[in-house]
This record gives C-alpha cells, structure tokens and sequence, in this order.
C-alpha cells in the first residue's frame, strides 16, 4: 500500500503517529508524512519520508490571534471551541492546496491522520481513500461526541470548519472516517468514537543520546517534572507553576529531574545538589526510571507515564488538559491540583503520596499493565489491509 500520514501542526499530534508509520514501513507499505515546514525536522528525524506542504500560514500565530491573548492559565478564561479550531481550519486550507495536488499524483490507498488534521477528510475525499483517524489521547468532547448524525454535526461545529468541508464534499456524520485507532485507556476516555480499534499506547518523544546517570542507582526516589512543550506558545509565563514546584522538591528526599525545556538556569535559583537540570531528554527514555512525575496534563505525557507505570500528579493549565487531570484522577493512577493550590505543602504532601501510597502506585501498574495487554501497531497493520 501507500499510506499518507499527516498531522496537525504540534508535535505532540506528530508523535503518536510514529509507531504506525514505523510499523507499516517494517511491513513493507510505502509510507509519507506530510507536515507544515516546522514540523518537517521531527519527521526526519523520526526516520521517516517527509512531505512539506501548507507553508506560509504559522500556526502559531493563528492561534494566538484566534485566542486574542493566550490559552486559559491561572485566572485565565476557557478559550471557546472556534477559537481552537478556526486556526487549525486556515492550516488546512493551506495545505489542502499543496496536498491534494500531491496526492492525485501520488494515489495514496490510506490516509491516516490525527483528528485535528482537517485535510486528511479533503484528502481522503478527493483521491477515494479510505480516511483512518488515530487518537493522541484524552479526546476532548466538543467536537468528537457529537459525530454521530450529519444534523448534530451541523448543529455543534464551527462553521468556518463545516464550510471547509463542504467545499471539498466530506461525508458528515458516522462516514466521517473509516475507522479511529485509539491509543487512549478506557479508565481515561471522554468519548467513545465511532470505529473505534483500542491499541497499545507506545510512547516516541523523538530520541537522544542516553545520559551516563540515566542509569545510574539514585539513592533516593527520583521525581521528574516536564511541562511538554506549551510554552512554546504561551511564553514564560507558564512556568511560573513548574518553578514554584521544582523549589519545593528540592526541599525534600527526592532526586529531582527538571526537565523544562531551554530555559534560563537563573530561573531556578541557587543550583540545589538534588536538582537536575536537563534541557529535554524523551520521556521513554526518562520515565522507567522515574518513581513519580509531575505534569501539566499534555495527553502525551500523560500516557507516556501511563506506559511506564508511574504514577503522577497533574496540575493542568490549559485547553483539554483539566479533563485528562480529571479522568486520570477518577483512575486512581494519579493525583491533581489547580495551579492556584501548588503550594511546599501540597507538594510535598501530593509527591509523597505517589511515592509511598500503595493504591496510587498500584492503580499506574495496572493501567501499565492493560496498556501492555492491548495489540500493537504491528498487529494493526493486517486490518489497515482489508
């Protein structure tokens, strides 16, 4: 077969894709991932043929425009669902332009595609393929819960996306996508799409060269905090929280991995002897040695924690990430606090919960071990056949 693979513009709807594309390469399928130019580097690098189109456009800055001043924070306001998709809406209209053409030459037998990927339906539609969606996590329910009758569609989307899709004549409703590929554990579903194959969650964060200390015995329970990659577009302002978390660890028994991202090491104050400071590593990497994690609820990073079995404390700041803290809270396999209630003491009280309380540690494991239960994209590749 020819599978074209596309994403919206985040890594983190990139990412999850990678294992199928892998999988589907091992098996012999010509495979192509098209992307918009700033996410042309992670596919590459990921060791995968990369398709740049939809240039011009910024993502980025569409959302921000489409936000009119950032995504919710401490004392922030929920943004609506236009305001999320509309961005995403402009992307696809560019892409369309590059892919569709691309596609027609190239005939692709399966689109697969991150459901925020509004071309993949335009593409699918326009070379007769059939369209596969693949989850990246918790689903937020605005729009997905509502894909059932073509009215209820029309009556809950944004109409900048319906008049997008109307354009291009893309079935509405249960003909939307041929089947969804949903790595997500039942405990942390928010809605049950239509077609829906349960897979394995297998956690790729890009790669790096293993540090010496990974694995080296830390004497103490180790706790990483990461705070994915929002701030790449809400500024420094979201790290407000981390920093305030990072200096109540370092005032307890743990071995602390920040790993925040490129930021300014002043930041963190006087350099701390249980306090490590990386610029990234990935979380596959990272996380089996891990006794806890800290997060801001990235459905990424949450079930990459998922995958190793460690259990982890949420404290989600923006978009859909309260409803991942929410259900992973319900789950038993982690904890949550609001930004506004990080605090030494709920820190400290929080962290040693996940360290030492027996149901928590328990609850990770078996959500790890059920995740380990279900088929791999190895296995998925026989019905992306029929």
């Amino acid at each position: 077969m020819r599978v074209l693979f596309t994403s919206a513009t985040f890594r983190s709807h990139l990412f999850p894709l990678v294992p199928l594309a892998w999988a589907l390469r091992a098996a012999g399928h010509d495979v192509r991932v098209a992307v918009q130019p700033p996410l042309v580097r992670d596919v590459l690098g990921a060791g995968l043929p990369a398709i740049e189109a939809g240039a011009g456009p910024d993502f980025m800055i569409e959302l921000k425009k489409a936000l009119a001043g950032g995504l919710e924070g401490p004392g922030g306001t929920t943004p609506s669902i236009e305001q999320i998709v509309v961005p995403h809406v402009r992307i696809a209209e560019a892409f369309a332009a590059d892919l569709v053409p691309f596609a027609r030459r190239w005939s692709p037998d399966l689109v697969v595609a991150d459901p925020a990927a509004f071309v993949a339906p335009v593409v699918a539609r326009a070379v007769g393929a059939p369209l596969v969606l693949h989850t990246w996590g918790p689903m937020p329910d605005q729009l997905w819960a509502d894909l059932v009758t073509e009215s209820e569609v029309r009556q809950n989307w944004p109409k900048e996306l319906l008049a997008f899709l109307d354009r291009w004549d893309v079935p509405l409703g249960p003909d939307y996508a041929d089947l969804v590929i949903d790595p997500c554990p039942d405990e942390l579903l928010a809605i049950r799409m239509a077609s829906r194959h349960a897979t394995r969650y297998v956690p790729y964060n890009g790669s790096a060269l293993t540090p010496s200390w990974l694995d080296e015995p830390a004497g103490r329970p180790r706790v990483c905090i990461s705070w994915g990659t929002t701030s790449d577009f809400m500024g420094s302002e979201v790290l407000r929280t981390p920093l305030r978390i990072v200096e109540a660890l370092a005032d307890m028994d743990v071995e602390v991995v920040a790993a925040l991202g490129k930021i300014d090491r002043g930041l963190l104050g006087e350099p701390r002897d249980n306090v490590r400071v990386v610029d990234w590593l990935p979380l596959s990497m990272l996380l089996p040695t891990c006794d806890a994690l800290i997060n801001q609820g990235g459905p990424g990073t949450v079930l990459a924690a998922v995958a190793s079995g460690v259990p982890q404390l949420v404290v989600p700041q923006i978009s859909a990430q309260p409803l991942g803290a929410e259900l992973l809270t319900a789950s038993g396999a982690g904890l949550s606090l609001t930004p506004d209630e990080v605090t030494a003491e709920s820190i400290e009280k929080t962290v040693s919960e996940l360290l030492d309380g027996s149901s928590v540690r328990a609850a990770a494991q078996a959500l790890a071990e059920r995740n380990a239960a279900r088929p791999d994209a190895t296995q998925l590749v026989p019905a992306l056949r029929s």
